[in-house]
């Protein structure tokens, strides 16, 4: 009985490690994703709605005109 458990236990530690490294594909991909995207950007000659929608979360203008870009990709900084 105790082969049983330990071939058990061992087939349980196998699968985490596949549903890890099928976690971190899937991060690598969408990031490889992102890169490609920015790439296609990075050699625009007009800003384009689409362009705007996908990295600026939101822009704010105060009373004395300064204006404050908000990334969807930028670190949150405490707020």
């Amino acid at each position: 009985m105790g082969m049983v458990q330990d071939k058990l236990q061992q087939l349980e530690l196998e699968r985490a490690e596949i549903k890890k490294a099928m976690a971190e594909s899937h991060t690598t991909s969408k990031i490889s994703a992102n890169i490609e995207q920015l790439k296609e950007y990075l050699t625009f000659n007009t800003l384009t709605s689409e362009m705007l929608l996908r990295f600026v979360d939101k822009i704010e203008i105060t009373e004395n005109k300064d204006i404050k870009i908000y990334y969807n990709f930028a670190q949150d900084e405490g707020r």
